[in-house]
């Protein structure tokens, strides 16, 4: 996950000067004092979007009044205004300026451990800020951040039906190996719930799973065996989907289908098939 992290007053020493056209006295710009630490936005950067983006920013002494985008690709552009809204300024004459965000994906990743996936980021505040980043998922390493402590355990964040929430209980799990069948033992504690996957599941190379209800059902088949760990979100659908956005691709005939969210990864995965 990204996370935003405060720039200090050391910001004070990235103030700059932009020069016009010659002849002309350069702009005295303000000196900003903090704001939000930018990142490469998850969405473009999966997309393996890259460019740059000028804004025009406006202040009223203090901090930013409004921010205009003069170019650049939209996507990109929405991360770098929310940015530049953050910033706060030394006292200063109200003015406006150019600012210039300039997003880079790396061609060769530099998977680098215990390092933030944000990338390196130049600043030249407040006229650049240059954010280089590995593409998303190209360091990713699939364990990171799992539960895979003995028992080895799959937790379970949510269940739902239709987009309603409903307790995980109301399921039941069944794994599959061929014609070997097997309901795991379920657990609950204080804030997690899931189950317990069974030993003689853990040299497959892939395996079934089914979800049931009283009245319904669905199976997925042939899961490559590193799924069977880590956070799972479940759930069944019925036509019309209530969701605004449905978690999966499905034909607006199928009368319902069920899902399984793989939650963790870059992005999670989701798996699905019709009810029977």
């Amino acid at each position: 996950m990204l996370r935003r992290r405060w720039l200090t007053a050391i910001l004070g020493l990235c103030a700059a000067s932009l020069f016009g056209q010659v002849g002309q006295t350069p702009q005295k710009l303000p000196v900003v004092r903090s704001g939000e630490m930018p990142f490469y936005p998850p969405l473009p950067n999966m997309a393996r979007i890259q460019g740059e983006v000028r804004l025009r920013v406006t202040t009223d002494g203090s901090g930013v009044a409004s921010v205009a985008v003069e170019s650049g690709q939209p996507m990109l552009a929405k991360a770098a205004q929310d940015n530049v809204i953050t910033w706060r300024f030394e006292p200063h004459e109200p003015t406006s300026f150019s600012t210039l965000f300039a997003y880079h994906l790396l061609t060769e990743p530099k998977c680098m451990p215990n390092k933030s996936s944000n990338g390196e980021i130049r600043l030249d505040l407040p006229a650049l800020v240059e954010i280089t980043a590995n593409a998303r998922g190209a360091c990713y390493d699939p364990n990171d951040e799992l539960d895979l402590s003995e028992p080895l355990r799959v937790f379970l964040t949510g269940c739902e039906v239709d987009g309603s929430p409903i307790p995980c209980e109301s399921f039941t799990i069944r794994l599959y190996s061929g014609s070997v069948a097997v309901t795991p033992t379920r657990f609950k504690e204080s804030k997690r719930e899931g189950f317990v996957v069974p030993k003689e599941f853990r040299n497959l190379k892939t395996y079934s799973v089914s979800i049931e209800t009283g009245k319904e059902s669905f199976r997925l088949g042939n899961e490559d065996i590193g799924s069977l760990k880590g956070k799972w979100r479940v759930g069944i659908d019925h036509a019309p989907f209530k969701e605004e956005t449905p978690v999966y691709d499905a034909p607006a005939t199928l009368h319902c289908a069920g899902f399984i969210v793989y939650e963790w990864g870059e992005p999670g995965i989701t798996a699905s098939a019709p009810c029977k």
